[in-house]
């Protein structure tokens, strides 16, 4: 596995060194739109051998993921999810061959199963044991999920409007539950200033770069699966 060697600006091009679980902002223009640049020749070398001996799961892509070092849980269950060819929906959609991509298969039924994989493994790296995040439902049930396996505490806000169902799975997983009468937005800012009361990290979602760089891997295997073309 290798962490990016740097972040470069999409809008000023400003390189600047990679800080793990940080917002990923510009630290020249601000912007958000920062991208990550890693050894590729180390993962072309991989890509050309057609990933020999690897499963075929989220750590595929290992090269291309901003982690180090393995992590001591097991977090294979996750990615590696089929492209299923639908027949039912192309014509009236007007497409020849119509795939859909089927998250499903992964341990709490959710594509941020990913994110919550790489920026819990992130967290592992960095000795975090303990941390916060506010969500309208899957990010919660996912990251409630990992934690639990990773032995990280887990603080999570959510509005009175996230149903029942959502708010119990994620009880269910051993997290600490907040409901916060108001709109996401407003959960947001109470789970900010509850983390920084606390000096707990608070888990940015794709404002952070494991975040981010997961829902990436979803876009490796499509290619893949379609046998190395990108699809319209």
């Amino acid at each position: 596995m290798s962490k990016p060697l740097f972040l470069r600006c999409v809008s000023c091009g400003n390189e600047q060194a990679y800080k793990p679980l940080l917002p990923t902002i510009c630290t020249k223009c601000k912007s958000s739109w920062v991208e990550a640049h890693y050894d590729y020749s180390a993962f072309k070398r991989e890509l050309l051998s057609g990933f020999t001996g690897r499963p075929f799961n989220i750590w595929r892509y290992r090269e291309v993921l901003p982690v180090e070092r393995p992590v001591n849980v097991d977090f294979n269950s996750i990615g590696g999810t089929p492209l299923r060819l639908s027949t039912r929906y192309a014509q009236g959609l007007q497409c020849d061959q119509l795939y859909i991509k089927d998250e499903r298969p992964g341990p709490t039924n959710s594509f941020k199963d990913r994110q919550a994989a790489i920026s819990v493994a992130a967290m592992l790296e960095e000795g975090i044991q303990e941390v916060v995040i506010a969500s309208t439902g899957n990010a919660a049930v996912a990251y409630a999920a990992a934690c639990a396996q990773a032995g990280i505490k887990l603080w999570v806000f959510m509005t009175s409007m996230v149903p029942a169902e959502k708010i119990r799975e994620v009880a269910l997983f051993g997290a600490e539950v907040i409901k916060v009468s108001g709109t996401y937005d407003q959960a947001k800012q109470v789970a900010a200033e509850f983390a920084l009361r606390r000096n707990l990290l608070l888990d940015r979602g794709a404002r952070s770069l494991p975040a981010r760089e997961s829902m990436k891997t979803i876009a490796y295997e499509i290619v893949g699966q379609l046998h190395w073309r990108y699809p319209d």
